[in-house]
C-alpha cells in the first residue's frame, strides 16, 4: 500500500510498505518531510477533504451546544467505529448516536470550543485526519470546565462524493 503524507504546504512523503508502526511514523513525519509533489487525482482528493473536514468539525461543536446528538453524529457512517477516551469502542452510527445523547443528557453542557487538524493524510481511498480539541462545558453545578485532547479520524469519500467518518480515536 502507498502512503501519501500532506505537509501543510501541499507536498508529500510516499511510503511503499505500509503496516501499522510505519502509518503512526508517517503521521508523525508527515509535517516535517517536503519531497515530491501530488498527482492531480491527489489534489483534487485532498482539496475536497480540505473543504468538507473543518466544517463537519465546527459543526459537531454547533451541534454539541445545541445538545443534539443526530446532528453531532451524522458525520459517521452507519458502520463507523468510535474509540473514546476511555476506550470504550462503539460500532455503527446508531450507537455511536446514543453514546452522544447519553453524554448530553448526564454530562456538562458544551458551552464552546473547537476541534481543530493538525494536518491530513491520503492513504488510498482514506484520508486520516489528526487533531486536537479545546472545549469548554458548564457543569450541572454552573462551574465552567476546559478539557483538551488529541484525536485521530478516518474519513472516506462516498460515491456520491460525501465524506463520512469511518474510524475515529479520541485521545
Amino acid at each position: 500500500m502507498t502512503i501519501t503524507a500532506i505537509h501543510p504546504r501541499k507536498s508529500i512523503f510516499r511510503f511503499e510498505r505500509c503496516g501499522a508502526p510505519f502509518l503512526a511514523a508517517s503521521l508523525l513525519m508527515a509535517s516535517s518531510v517536503d519531497h515530491a509533489q501530488m498527482s492531480d487525482a491527489d489534489e483534487a482528493v485532498l482539496a475536497s477533504a480540505r473543504r468538507t473536514i473543518p466544517s463537519v468539525n465546527a459543526d459537531w461543536v454547533v451541534a454539541m451546544r445545541a445538545r443534539d446528538a443526530h446532528r453531532a453524529t451524522l458525520a459517521y457512517a452507519r458502520d463507523a467505529i468510535f474509540v473514546s477516551r476511555d476506550g470504550r469502542v462503539l460500532t455503527g452510527r446508531d450507537e455511536i448516536e446514543k453514546f452522544a445523547a447519553e453524554r448530553i443528557a448526564h454530562g456538562p453542557t458544551l458551552v464552546d470550543g473547537s476541534l481543530d487538524d493538525d494536518g491530513l493524510q491520503l492513504a488510498g481511498a482514506l484520508v486520516y485526519e489528526w487533531g486536537h480539541s479545546s472545549l469548554k462545558w458548564k457543569t450541572a453545578d454552573g462551574k465552567l470546565q476546559s478539557t483538551s485532547g488529541h484525536f485521530l479520524t478516518v474519513w472516506k469519500q462516498t460515491s456520491d462524493a460525501h465524506w463520512e467518518i469511518i474510524r475515529n480515536l479520541t485521545l
